[in-house]
């Protein structure tokens, strides 16, 4: 596991040791918030490639976007434990009750310490997903499930757009079904007139 490196901030006091169960299951929703993100960025490259570039799907280099994503999701993990880690210095000589959500007190140091250490264990982790086979190839499977189901809705809603006809058309249907059923009904006279002809 890796710490931030601002430990203690800048008193030179380190804070209380995070609970690694409750880092743990921080890191899995990260992970898991973190891979829905990557599919849906992923996805939306696949359809605008397909629709737009005219280009063809191809795995591989899709699986080096996953990665790419992948990294760029953890530099953004690692730039938000930037964030908190100069909140954090700066809340240690703040005192009374918060103004706000993110006006932070020394009050929240603890807090604000293991929110540092939880945005870089998903960073690395990120990282190190990025060159998990297994890992990008679910990545990549999901991305392309949700792309066909994207593109599919769209054409669902143009055809269904398009199928849309005046009122009269639709009040008139019953009428036309039951013609259609007279024009089958003839068409199976004239078929056993011709069988009883041979």
């Amino acid at each position: 596991m890796r710490w931030s490196r601002n430990r203690g901030a800048d008193d030179g006091v380190d804070p209380a040791p995070v609970d690694p169960v409750a880092l743990e299951r921080a890191v899995g929703e990260g992970l898991l918030i973190a891979r829905a993100a990557a599919v849906v960025s992923v996805a939306n490259r696949i359809v605008v490639r397909a629709l737009r570039d005219d280009d063809v799907f191809d795995r591989d280099e899709t699986a080096e976007a996953v990665g790419r994503t992948l990294h760029r999701l953890a530099e953004e993990q690692r730039y938000q434990n930037k964030r908190i880690e100069a909140a954090r210095a700066k809340a240690k000589g703040s005192r009374g009750r918060s103004r706000h959500q993110h006006d932070y007190r020394s009050a929240d140091d603890a807090t604000l310490w293991f929110r540092e250490n939880t945005y870089v264990a998903v960073a690395d982790r990120l990282d190190a997903l990025r060159h998990d086979r297994a890992y990008v190839d679910g990545v990549v499977a999901a991305a392309v499930e949700r792309a066909w189901a994207d593109v599919g809705s769209a054409v669902v809603m143009r055809v269904r757009a398009a199928g849309v006809v005046d009122e009269e058309y639709a009040a008139e249907r019953d009428e036309r079904l039951a013609g259609l059923g007279d024009d089958l009904e003839a068409l199976g006279r004239r078929h056993d007139r011709a069988d009883d002809a041979s």
